[in-house]
């Protein structure tokens, strides 16, 4: 029998002041990593001069990230969902610490930050998905979304843009310090308000054979292949685009205004497909952003130049919320048709996780050994760029045999 989770918020009142805490958590967090996010790599690629460094960095990230999800939702069943929250952030507090104390020595430490930064992602973002559930009623769930994703995007746009202005302004790489300095500061406060969260009785179980046996059912089994080809986009997408404008620019504050550009877009079409984009549309605007985006890819396969990336910003932003959004609803009303009445909601978010963590691994892994290849050439590259295309399109293969959730 499970043992149902005692309730520790003894009022609505209080209840109310949990969630407000959550938003505070999720805002700080947000504004730490749009600050420095970014320029982590740029910061790598300047003090060692290697793309490979910079590549070497997120494959170690994403290494930590699966087995960190996997304990965080371990944990979070086992004792309290906020002791997962206080581990992340203080894992993302000693990864700042560590850059600013390394100094133009963080390249030679280069596998032991990406550790220490994929272990505080992996705790963080199991628990406050959880936590934005728990902390949330049928009546003030739409508020909470709302305002939470408004505040984060707003940071989100303006956070890169600020810092690479603030960066230029400095000689050599005080700019980053000072930045890194702030984001430091930052997740000190989100580890005193983590601290504040009541705590919980879990369930003590953890349904192992239950998350592995569920990729037994076919159109969960397509949706993990759909996670994985998706992934491995987003894996190489979410920091080499932008390394790339800033090898091309040399310009931190171009840059930022690159960011800017291209989240500001995002921000507006996430609008405009929640708005509209729902039911029997989600598969026919997936379709039209990912065959943009990926046309958008290959333009880099011929030149990688300011205009080529600038084309493919604009176009990522308006093409990728078209796939993202619908396909990320897609997936939550499966968990919800499978995780037998929120028994397995934990279980099937790590599987989905675990889907995401392989794809992004995979890319990243075969890019850091295209870096290692002795004298190799572009045509490596250009031939990555095509897989990459390739793969991304794979998902609408694999969810023509899913007929869940897509129009719910």
């Amino acid at each position: 029998m499970i043992k149902e989770a005692s309730n520790p918020i003894p009022s609505s009142l209080q209840f109310f002041q949990t969630t407000k805490t959550l938003l505070a958590v999720s805002w700080l967090n947000t504004l730490a990593n749009s600050l420095s996010n970014i320029f982590v790599n740029i910061f790598l690629f300047k003090v060692t001069e290697q793309f490979g460094i910079v590549v070497l960095f997120n494959l170690m990230m994403y290494i930590a990230w699966l087995p960190a999800f996997v304990a965080a939702g371990w944990l979070g069943k086992r004792t309290s969902k906020r002791n997962g929250l206080i581990i992340g952030n203080s894992f993302q507090f000693v990864f700042y610490l560590c850059i600013l104390l390394l100094g133009e020595q963080a390249g030679d430490h280069v596998v032991l930050l990406g550790l220490l930064f994929g272990v505080g992602s992996g705790f963080y973002w199991l628990s406050i998905n959880v936590m934005s559930v728990d902390y949330t009623t049928n009546s003030n769930r739409d508020w909470f979304n709302g305002v939470n994703g408004m505040v984060n995007s707003i940071s989100q746009m303006l956070g890169p843009f600020l810092a690479g202005l603030f960066i230029v302004n400095f000689e050599r790489l005080s700019g980053y310090y000072i930045i890194f300095g702030c984001s430091f500061v930052i997740f000190f406060f989100t580890i005193l308000l983590s601290l504040q969260f009541p705590r919980e009785d879990g369930e003590k179980k953890f349904y192992w054979r239950e998350m592995l046996a569920v990729h037994g059912n076919r159109e969960w089994r397509a949706l993990t292949y759909a996670f994985m080809a998706n992934a491995f986009r987003g894996g190489v997408l979410s920091f080499v685009i932008l390394v790339w404008v800033f090898m091309v620019t040399k310009d931190e504050s171009a840059l930022g205004a690159f960011s800017l550009l291209s989240t500001g877009l995002t921000f507006l079409m996430y609008y405009m497909v929640g708005k509209y984009g729902k039911g029997k549309r989600r598969l026919k605007y997936m379709l039209i952003g990912n065959v943009f985006l990926s046309i958008a890819l290959l333009g880099l396969v011929f030149e990688v130049s300011w205009t080529t990336l600038l084309i493919y910003g604009v176009l990522s932003g308006i093409c990728m919320p078209l796939f993202e959004l619908p396909f990320h609803t897609i997936a939550l009303n499966n968990i919800s048709d499978h995780d037998q009445k929120g028994k397995l909601r934990m279980e099937l978010v790590v599987a989905r996780e675990a889907a995401l963590s392989i794809g992004r691994i995979s890319s990243v892994l075969m890019l850091y050994a295209i870096y290692n290849i002795d004298g190799h050439s572009q045509i490596y590259i250009q031939g990555f760029i095509i897989l990459v295309v390739l793969i991304g399109l794979l998902p609408h293969l694999f969810l023509r045999s899913v007929s869940r959730g897509i129009t719910q």
